[in-house]
């Protein structure tokens, strides 16, 4: 696959100094991408513990041509991140930080680098032998939630962030630590805090990465037996509602940050899948709520979920809009901490605070683009009724306040 990205010269590097002298280069097993540490080499023994089992080691020699290359800069004791897929770097991170910035180059490459496999967004954790993926709207908790699951006996995490999916619907575990943001919220259960901090491994003063004891070796393989929507909200006790499977199927579609190919072999794989598993809303406040709930549901007794009584499928509509519109007369501006990355015909946004992906469509990605520089709603609405004419002036006015809207609630823009 190919993939678009805005970098074209030195593998990404436009936005970071030239080299110092000393740079360690580290390769990692069967995965055509290099990162290069700049000023000091101690990010490879992160990178290892996080990534325990992806092979990571010097990569002396030159690269073979069209190596793709992350690169992070150590000054002063922050770092600075370079994507492989993005324009400018991310600054002054921690070493957690920097390391998410190249655990997620890294993941996106292995996704790359085996067309067909899906990439779905979320956590999955392994309870009573029946893989479960857990995902949901921005800050709904599925990391956390995965994190504490997998502390449980017999509960085997096989991700908090992307969980590939091979063309034989079986799910692959990547191995990767997770990684929670510090610090840790008051309403954390005690049990819980204590475990974190007991448990942390590479960790600054924003995330954290746990060490999990029952973490699912990195390609370990598993049927998905459930998909559960996450919604959180206030005062709410933990119970299950009936999730369609079509209402599933668009949710994996959105989820999903692999090249999805061709596209109406892509919507019949995914909808082969959803109708494959158990398909679940799981709205909870508490986290030991909900815990409780999952693992009685999933207790290895049963080949499907045992839930005796859920609830009806829940309107969404409400919980989409999730945002006012924009006020046009401001001027917007894109975030720092934020990548784009360019599948297909959609265009990611790939925030380092929560790793939350939020996908635009064509128009959306040209909003996007239009943004390089600082624009007012109505400076780009009037750029896109230029390229658009045949559609009325209020019509796009609308749409791109909802978009701008969306995008500022979610830090994606600052005003």
């Amino acid at each position: 696959m190919t993939r678009t990205h805005a970098n074209t010269t030195h593998g990404g590097a436009r936005g970071l100094r030239a080299p110092d002298p000393c740079v360690t280069r580290l390769g990692f097993a069967d995965l055509f991408h290099a990162v290069e540490l700049h000023g000091d080499d101690a990010l490879r023994d992160t990178l290892a513990t996080v990534l325990p089992d992806w092979g990571c080691a010097p990569s002396p020699g030159n690269l073979a041509p069209g190596t793709p290359v992350t690169r992070v800069r150590r000054d002063d004791g922050e770092y600075g991140f370079q994507s492989w897929w993005a324009t400018a770097p991310l600054t002054k991170l921690g070493v957690a930080g920097a390391t998410c910035g190249v655990v997620a180059d890294l993941v996106q490459a292995y996704l790359d680098a085996r067309p067909g496999v899906f990439g779905l967004h979320c956590g999955a954790v392994r309870l009573g032998g029946q893989l479960v993926a857990f995902t949901g709207p921005y800050r709904a908790g599925k990391t956390t939630l995965v994190t504490r699951l997998g502390t449980e006996p017999g509960g085997e995490l096989f991700c908090d962030d992307v969980l590939p999916i091979a063309p034989d619907g079986m799910a692959v575990a990547l191995g990767v630590q997770p990684r929670l943001r510090l610090p840790l919220p008051d309403t954390m259960p005690d049990g819980f805090r204590a475990f974190v901090g007991r448990n942390l491994t590479v960790h600054d003063h924003r995330y954290g990465y746990v060490a999990l004891p029952g973490q699912a070796a990195f390609g370990t393989r598993a049927p998905l037996a459930a998909l559960i929507l996450l919604s959180r909200q206030p005062g709410a006790k933990a119970r299950f509602h009936r999730l369609d499977t079509s209402e599933a199927a668009a949710h994996l579609i959105r989820q999903n940050i692999a090249d999805p190919g061709e596209v109406e072999a892509h919507y019949d794989r995914v909808s082969a899948l959803a109708e494959g598993m158990a398909c679940l809303t799981l709205v909870y406040s508490d986290l030991e709520d909900a815990v409780a709930l999952v693992r009685t549901a999933f207790d290895g007794t049963a080949q499907a979920p045992r839930i005796a009584d859920p609830g009806p499928p829940l309107d969404r509509t409400a919980a989409q809009e999730d945002a006012d519109p924009a006020d046009m007369d401001v001027m917007f501006r894109r975030s720092g901490d934020v990548v784009e990355r360019v599948i297909g015909s959609d265009t990611f946004l790939w925030q380092m605070d929560g790793r939350h992906f939020f996908s635009l469509n064509p128009v959306g990605g040209a909003v996007w683009t239009l943004l390089e520089t600082p624009a007012s709603g109505h400076d780009i609405a009037a750029a896109l009724h230029a390229a658009f004419p045949d559609v009325p002036r209020a019509v796009i006015a609308g749409d791109t306040a909802r978009l701008l809207g969306q995008m500022h609630r979610r830090g994606l823009l600052t005003a």
